[in-house]
């Protein structure tokens, strides 16, 4: 298939969101080609959406897969209803999800569609945070447990220096000030760091800015106040970054969407 209808589709549904992974599920949209830091589970619900790996051109039909991080995609959601799992690569649930190699971009799981529609059918009538986060948990361990491949384990260097960062991200972080942290040089660290994460290090860090905002667009007033209180210079900066991780504009998400975080 390579070409889908002109319309596009708005993501209208509910977004809840915790420190290393969010969810979505409602009716899906259109998202314009990205790249995103996150690995994601897509799974519909009476219906197929399609995906475009990088510029083939081409849309595949699924009603399950996995994108690994940094996989170029775009997404033709039709507004079939959808569940949308996104996952840090670098957190615990995420570390279970790194058997699917970015090499083979979007991976199909409709086999196992049944499965995991059973799994996920059940979240979106919980309100209870700590069981979503339980479900969500044996969610991944399921998916993980599909892949082909044993999970990939983060290089210890690579794993001191996320805590680093986090720790230290609100005061503004130099990238050699990262690698003399775990004694490598600036060029070695952004290559090893790249290479387990899938995502070079000052995307990275403009990541973890973004996170901060979509927990920020929860309470905040306005999108500008979300921006700045999560360092973006302006509106306009983080709505360049979220499109450029997410294929579409944090306006449109907070306009047709409501957005929880169970952050503390």
């Amino acid at each position: 298939m390579t070409s889908i209808g002109s319309a596009r589709s708005r993501w209208i549904g509910k977004v809840l969101l915790w420190e290393d992974y969010g969810i979505f599920f409602g009716n899906s949209g259109d998202a314009d080609l990205h790249e995103s830091p996150a690995i994601k589970l897509c799974v519909s619900f009476g219906g197929e959406f399609y995906i475009r790996d990088g510029d083939s051109g081409k849309y595949t039909p699924l009603t399950a897969c996995v994108i690994p991080a940094g996989t170029p995609h775009a997404i033709n959601g039709g507004g079939v209803k959808m569940y949308m799992l996104l996952v840090a690569p670098e957190g615990e649930l995420g570390q279970k999800l790194s058997g699917f190699s970015p090499q083979l971009g979007t991976q199909d799981l409709t086999k196992h569609y049944s499965v995991l529609c059973d799994s996920l059918s059940p979240i979106a009538n919980t309100n209870e945070p700590v069981l979503l986060q339980r479900m969500l948990s044996d969610l991944v361990y399921l998916v993980g447990g599909i892949s082909d491949s044993l999970p990939a384990e983060i290089d210890p260097r690579v794993a001191q220096s996320i805590e680093w960062i986090r720790s230290g991200r609100e005061s503004g972080i130099l990238i050699k000030d990262i690698a003399a942290e775990v004694d490598l040089s600036e060029s070695r660290f952004s290559h090893l760091f790249s290479e387990h994460l899938r995502v070079p290090v000052r995307r990275y860090l403009l990541w973890l800015r973004l996170r901060d905002a979509l927990h920020m667009l929860a309470t905040a007033e306005n999108l500008t106040a979300a921006a700045h209180s999560a360092g973006f210079s302006d509106s306009a900066h983080l709505t360049r970054t979220f499109r450029s991780a997410l294929g579409i504009a944090p306006s449109d998400l907070i306009r047709h969407s409501s957005v929880t975080s169970f952050l503390r």
